[in-house]
């Protein structure tokens, strides 16, 4: 029952006086509606459930007289209710959820100038103050465990991580449904401290101190695991990857710990609401990504999430989510599976479309120490990859919709695909005699060198294929920060890559590589005024670039010091 409908009801029979009130409660006049002045409760607040508050009447008293007003010293006694406590602004309502967190769009004004890239523009949430509210955000001590709240006025970080994080890592309910139950301040500081990373209103460095070790002190709830993933890939974005590797461990530990995993567990724990049923199905299969994703570039040897049967029925459409309608049935992993051999096409998400690709990356990772069969895996595995390709629906196939927005789901399916061929292809190719394979460049791990199934020539061309495509991802003209971060990572490989086929042609750089390769660095200079890792790839991938560049011819076995190359770290296999 919406509010206008309740006041118009029998129902309500409390008296309403006639014409409008000169007295209005606190909660109405903070969100600038309209307020019908019913005491002890106003009919808003009572059909909100909310706590409902007056400004002490301040009847009788009109200003100081004119002999305190002529000698302000004077001892003449000050009115009780001015020395009375200010008003919280952040009363606690049927949901439980501070007020600055709304979808009214009550948060403080933030200077155009200090949001990235069009941010004012487009979004529904960023709005101008009249000049006697504005304020700019206030910095306090950094959050500890303690504290539940370390800025104040922050509210709008949170619409922050909504408009610019949360549609490439799309667990937690939108913001158009209101939680049923108090999102745990922890959980709300990390979304926070993620939004801190897209303005410069606010720092980051004011959340970061204690944000883990607050986290990690929780009960082990679905809301803790949530706090830990987001963290594991925020942390890796800022280049703090060993911290992100122990939040993702304890992560999968808590995923196991409660059954995340299980067929039924978001039935059962979804307590008959469909939208939490959905993001908890999506908070194990994020998970089920970000691990495949983070055990690929290094972080661990093997994916334990990818060891289990996979019973978690599959996420829905990103429309139907964001919007907060009721899913319809969920499809399974087997269901996926067979798509091809079925009669009739049938939808899938394109969240669907983004586990299989981790899927295939998790098959490449773990064939990595096979000594028997690998040949067959390795061919298996590039027709799997291949035939990705030939079977999206019409519908999936672009990346750009008609109306010219980014479908980011699957924009990442496109890039983790492409990524797995070049962890397939690269470590099994004539590419691996480049030097610029020997640089020590963040996310740069490739797998160890493999017998190839191909010639080594054929391998060659497939991961240079797929790093071109991951380049074309680049080119798309929207605001790159609204990526998902990992988008950096899979742009180092296509470089190195790329660098690696322009060295093995005695560094000659044509045109279109020279181009791809800017474009690139172009890419890591913008993301790295949001991710401290871009800024120190974007350094690794100049180096490299110039080095490939005045390398000149390759030196012959004969001209190799052997002892030189040891000494300095970087190797090469001459071919």
């Amino acid at each position: 029952m919406n509010e206008d409908h309740f006041f118009n009801s029998k129902a309500y029979t409390q008296p309403r006086a006639s014409g409008p009130s000169l007295l209005a409660c606190l909660l109405c006049r903070h969100k600038h509606l309209k307020c019908d002045g019913a005491t002890p409760v106003c009919s808003r607040c009572l059909a909100a459930g909310t706590e409902c508050q007056y400004t002490p009447s301040r009847r009788g008293y009109k200003g100081p007289s004119k002999k305190r007003r002529a000698n302000p010293s004077s001892p003449e006694q000050v009115p009780a209710d001015l020395t009375a406590p200010l008003y919280n602004p952040n009363p606690v309502g049927i949901y439980n959820v501070p007020v600055d967190w709304s979808y009214q769009n009550p948060y403080p004004y933030v200077p155009t100038a200090s949001l990235p890239e069009s941010a004012s523009s487009g979004s529904p949430h960023y709005y101008e103050q009249s000049a006697a509210t504005q304020q700019a955000p206030i910095k306090a001590t950094p959050l500890t465990p303690e504290s539940s709240v370390s800025v104040a006025n922050d509210g709008y970080l949170i619409d922050i991580y909504y408009q610019y994080f949360h549609p490439s890592h799309p667990i937690l309910p939108s913001t158009r449904i209101p939680y049923q139950n108090r999102m745990p301040s922890f959980l709300e500081q990390v979304i926070k401290f993620i939004g801190s990373h897209f303005t410069s209103a606010a720092s980051s460095d004011n959340y970061r101190p204690n944000i883990v070790e607050t986290v990690m002190e929780q009960d082990g709830t679905i809301e803790k695991l949530q706090a830990l993933l987001l963290l594991a890939i925020v942390l890796h974005s800022r280049n703090e990857r060993t911290i992100a590797g122990e939040c993702l461990v304890t992560a999968v530990d808590l995923a196991f710990e409660i059954g995340l995993h299980t067929k039924d567990f978001a039935t059962s724990m979804g307590e008959g609401d469909p939208i939490r049923e959905e993001c908890l199905r999506r908070t194990w299969w994020e998970l089920f990504i970000i691990e495949g994703m983070l055990t690929a570039l290094g972080l661990q040897p093997t994916p334990r999430t990818h060891n289990v049967p996979l019973e978690v029925p599959l996420p829905c459409e990103e429309r139907i989510f964001q919007d907060g309608l009721a899913p319809p049935p969920p499809p399974t992993v087997a269901q996926f599976d067979v798509r091809v051999f079925a009669d009739e096409e049938r939808d899938f998400s394109s969240f669907t479309y983004r586990i299989e690709a981790a899927r295939v990356l998790g098959r490449v990772v773990s064939i990595q120490d096979l000594v028997e069969g690998q040949q067959d895996q390795v061919e298996a595995i590039d027709a799997r990859i291949t035939s990705f390709f030939h079977h999206l629906p019409e519908s999936k196939a672009e990346v750009l919709r008609p109306d010219g927005t980014v479908d980011e789901m699957m924009f990442q399916a496109t890039m983790v695909m492409n990524g797995t061929s070049i962890y397939l292809h690269f470590p099994r190719s004539d590419l691996l005699s480049s030097p610029a394979v020997a640089a020590e460049v963040i996310c740069g791990h490739h797998g160890p060198c493999s017998i190839p199934a191909f010639s080594h020539h054929a391998h060659a061309m497939k991961a240079v294929k797929a790093a071109s495509e991951i380049s074309k991802l680049a080119s798309i003209r929207m605001p790159v920060v609204k990526h998902t971060p990992f988008f950096i990572c899979s742009l180092v490989m296509s470089s190195i890559v790329q660098l690696a086929a322009c060295s093995v042609k005695a560094g000659q750089m044509p045109d279109p590589s020279r181009d791809r390769l800017s474009l690139t660095i172009g890419v890591f200079k913008t993301l790295a005024n949001t991710w401290a890792i871009s800024q120190s790839i974007m350094r690794q991938i100049k180096a490299v670039a110039r080095d490939v560049m005045n390398m000149g011819l390759r030196p012959t076995m004969d001209q190799i010091d052997l002892n030189t190359v040891l000494d300095s770290g970087r190797f090469w296999l001459p071919i």
